[in-house]
């Protein structure tokens, strides 16, 4: 059934085009490209994004580095060799911690 459905389809679409031939005879007409203007001004817009883009993009990267060493040097105050997280805890205090967590779990668990 396949076969004899794509055989119709090419068959009725011959006749279609043989039908429609006398219609698309050449005729002395001036065709105005109108993709001509949007492919110019496509050209130079691309142009001009790619100029300003550089100086923004080159902006932006300076801006994203400063802000990356402000991130690292705050990290490393913290969890570097010398930083807070870097000491060693007793082992009281860690169970004090625990204890202080599961209290505040238990009263916003019975708190409204």
């Amino acid at each position: 059934s396949h076969v004899v459905t794509m055989l119709q389809l090419l068959l009725f679409s011959g006749l279609a085009f043989f039908a429609m031939l006398p219609q698309m005879k050449r005729t002395l007409t001036i065709t105005l490209d109108v993709d001509w203007f949007y492919r110019r001004f496509g050209t130079i817009v691309a142009r001009e994004f790619t100029v300003r883009g550089r100086s923004t993009i080159a902006q932006l990267d300076i801006a994203v580095r400063v802000q990356a060493q402000r991130v690292i040097a705050k990290l490393f105050l913290h969890h570097g060799p010398q930083g807070i997280m870097a000491r060693t805890w007793p082992t009281g205090s860690m169970v004090l911690w625990a204890i202080g967590l599961l209290g505040v779990i238990l009263l916003s668990y019975y708190l409204p």
